[in-house]
């Protein structure tokens, strides 16, 4: 009887370990998303951001670029790195690596001086940071792959599940980070584009440009969102899942390019916001035990299927208090920074972020007591944690075993609330 309660014992401890480990990590990953989407749906820093014809539609045709160059050099980064089976030669390159890349930048930067760099330098420059991308997502993949074995041969099994599990995360989430990344800078690329056609041609010339730009924008952008609608109702027929929105698509572009006029520009900004704004509602909407259920069956049971459940959820509801919380800045610092001269970037740097620091802690602290919480009931879908073992000592009508792990849920929650408090006192 007693070895059953001191089995049981250290058994809730390691999940109770396990649950709050999970609900770290999905808060950390959560946040990192978060902090950069905030600022895409606050209301006031994007209602003026306006962009030329020409600009808007070499950036979204920048998009589907970008995401198949990022997806092949994950890929190519990936089967790479698989080839190195030694853990300690995978130490070694975790820790060279960077060294590498740092000094590869510094001596770049160092080489730039104050004339403005001809075509040839720029393509150079371009491809080394290229290179250096393609360098660090092999980075990042031998990380994942150290941590993960790592993981798996420690001995006490929470701190083993935790060290596994966020390389699992690292190696899911390096393809998304390299795609965003190459749309990044193709984007940057078309804009670049964009503003030497505007500041080269005339007026009539440029239309005659946007045109075939616009429509070819509008018919790949709805083409992708026929895809996306496709791999939900699985239509039979390509003329309703690619040609149609194709078709429309290419109008639509081809009317914005006839009706907007180079000088007053296309408001992209709201557009952004109220995308963004809807992205956030629809996954807030979504309940994590729901979204758990769904990385179940992606990557299986246990708690990587709750961390990632956690996290996307946590993204979500942390953007949306980010942006009101940015919304609701005083507007004399912004205005000051804006009259220096100062870029968007440098105005949100020195204007808004000092502003939003305190509650920006706040939130995310407040936000990892929930998934602590959140936790022990994604455990009843298969997502790990306590909520697993308990709801498994329920079944087996195992009541002793389960008022056990119930105390102890009660008394982490209460301990969290305590420490979260006391962390808003000091640093808030």
């Amino acid at each position: 009887h007693s070895t059953r309660l001191s089995y049981n014992s250290l058994e809730t401890w390691d999940k109770i370990l396990e649950t709050v480990f999970m609900a770290f990590l999905a808060t950390t990953l959560g946040t990192m998303i978060a902090l950069p989407l905030s600022f895409l749906a606050a209301r006031n820093l994007m209602k003026d951001i306006r962009t030329t014809v020409t600009n808007l539609s070499l950036n979204l045709l920048a998009i589907p670029a970008g995401g198949l160059i990022g997806l092949y050099l994950s890929r190519w980064a990936r089967s790479w790195t698989s080839n190195i089976e030694n853990d300690w030669l995978r130490l070694i390159l975790v820790i060279l690596i960077p060294i590498g890349l740092l000094y590869a930048l510094r001596a770049i930067l160092k080489e730039e001086d104050t004339e403005a760099p001809t075509s040839r330098e720029r393509a150079v420059t371009t491809m080394v940071f290229i290179g250096a991308g393609f360098v660090a997502a092999m980075w990042g993949f031998l990380l994942a792959s150290l941590l993960t074995n790592a993981g798996t041969t420690m001995g006490w099994s929470f701190i083993g599940n935790f060290v596994a599990i966020i390389g699992e995360v690292t190696g899911l989430l390096l393809p998304v980070f390299a795609i965003a990344g190459a749309i990044g800078m193709m984007m940057n690329l078309g804009s670049k584009v964009g503003f030497a056609l505007n500041d080269r041609l005339s007026e009539s010339s440029i239309r005659v440009v946007n045109l075939p730009l616009a429509a070819a924008a509008g018919a790949i952008i709805a083409v992708m969102i026929g895809a996306i609608i496709n791999w939900f109702y699985e239509f039979e027929s390509l003329w309703v899942s690619r040609w149609i929105p194709a078709i429309v698509g290419a109008l639509i572009g081809v009317y914005l390019a006839a009706r907007v006029k180079r000088s007053r520009g296309v408001g992209v900004g709201m557009i952004v916001y109220y995308m963004a704004r809807t992205l956030f509602n629809t996954l807030r909407s979504i309940e994590p035990l729901v979204m758990v259920i769904v990385f179940v069956v992606w990557v299986g049971f246990g708690p990587f299927a709750g961390s990632l459940a956690l996290s996307l959820h946590t993204a979500a509801a942390l953007a949306k208090l980010y942006s009101e919380q940015v919304e609701s800045v005083m507007t004399g610092p912004i205005e000051a920074v804006r009259a220096t001269g100062a870029t968007r970037m440098q105005t949100i740097i020195y204007g808004v972020v000092p502003q939003i620091v305190p509650p920006y802690l706040s939130f995310t602290m407040y936000r990892w007591d929930i998934n602590v919480r959140m936790s022990t009931i994604i455990g009843f879908a298969g997502g790990g944690g306590i909520g697993f073992l308990l709801q498994q000592n329920i079944n087996l009508l195992q009541y002793r075993a389960a008022a056990a792990q119930m105390l102890a849920i009660a008394i982490v929650v209460a301990s969290m609330d305590y420490i979260s408090s006391r962390l808003r006192e000091k640093f808030v």
